[in-house]
Parts: C-alpha cells; sequence; structure tokens
C-alpha cells in the first residue's frame, strides 16, 4: 500500500508538470556566476557573513560555479539593505531571551545578454540567548546565516517566477 501511494504520488507530481523552484531558477543562469555583495561600511564583518552564505547558497541551490566577474555568464550584485535584532520574549526579570534577526538584501541581476532585474527580498530568523547576556558571535552569525538562507530563497522564487515565463514564451 505505501509503495502505491508513493507510486501515485511520483505519477502526479510528473503529470502536472512539477518543477522545484530551483530547478526553474536555475534555468534563469547560465554556468559561471560572479556574486558581488557590497560591503556595508557600518557593518563589514555582518557584510562578510552575508557574502559567504550568498555564494555558497550559489553553489548548493543553483547548481552554478563562482567565477570571477571577466568570465562570468551572470553577476548578481547584492546590497545589504538592513540588518537588525530585535527583541521578541522577555524573561520575567525584563532581560531579552529571544531575538528575531530581520535582514534585507537587494538584488541587482545583470544576465549574460545584459538585461538586469532587480529585487528586494527579506529573511528572518529567531533565536534565543541566556538572560542577561549579550548577542554571542557564535548566535550572530548563525542568526545571519539562516537569514541569508531565507532571503536568497525568496529569490529564488522571484527568479524563478522569471524562469518560468521566459520557458512559456518559447
Amino acid at each position: 500500500m505505501k509503495n502505491f501511494v508513493v507510486f501515485l504520488s511520483l505519477v502526479f507530481f510528473i503529470a502536472c508538470g512539477y518543477n522545484p523552484t530551483s530547478k526553474m531558477a536555475s534555468n534563469v543562469f547560465d554556468k559561471n556566476v560572479y556574486v558581488n555583495v557590497e560591503l556595508s561600511m557600518q557593518d563589514p564583518r555582518n557584510s562578510i557573513f552575508v557574502a559567504d552564505t550568498l555564494k555558497e547558497m550559489v553553489i548548493s541551490k543553483l547548481g552554478r560555479r563562482l567565477a570571477l566577474k571577466h568570465e562570468a555568464d551572470d553577476i548578481i550584485n547584492v546590497r545589504m539593505n538592513n540588518l537588525s535584532f530585535i527583541p521578541l520574549v522577555y524573561d520575567k526579570n525584563g532581560y531579552v531571551i529571544t531575538y528575531k534577526a530581520k535582514l534585507n538584501l537587494d538584488f541587482n541581476v545583470v544576465f549574460k545578454d545584459g538585461n538586469t532585474q532587480n529585487f528586494s527580498t527579506s529573511g528572518s530568523y529567531n533565536f534565543n540567548i541566556s538572560p542577561n547576556s549579550i548577542i554571542s558571535d557564535t548566535a550572530r552569525y548563525n542568526a545571519i546565516r539562516a537569514a541569508s538562507s531565507e532571503a536568497f530563497d525568496e529569490f529564488i522564487s522571484l527568479i524563478a517566477i522569471k524562469g518560468h515565463k521566459s520557458d512559456t514564451k518559447r
């Protein structure tokens, strides 16, 4: 019975033309991609965390190779628009014990054919800290990484819509 349900599910997804978002998004980009993350002068350390995460996401989620700017087919320029840590939960003594990291990113994509597209995305991540303490470097890094990943997932969805529209024109 279990095998039948799995088989039926596969047939349904194949029959309806299901395509994962990352697959549709990867159709938009050529093989070599250059990722340029503009470092924030106010927050250079966190900008580097964002840059590392986004470059890793291009490789793992889009399946593309990172290239030097002059070798790239497509260029993704990213600017960290805003990063904030918002207190969410306080303990009985009034100390913050849960924060939300909220990150806004602006993407400017320059495609091989010279066309450009702009996208604004956001990501967030909730995390706990010990009462009466500051946000540790590890917690900060993990929060920025998770928020960056969420913002990149939103970017992939927007790109997938563009990719899907261009596939239907062919």
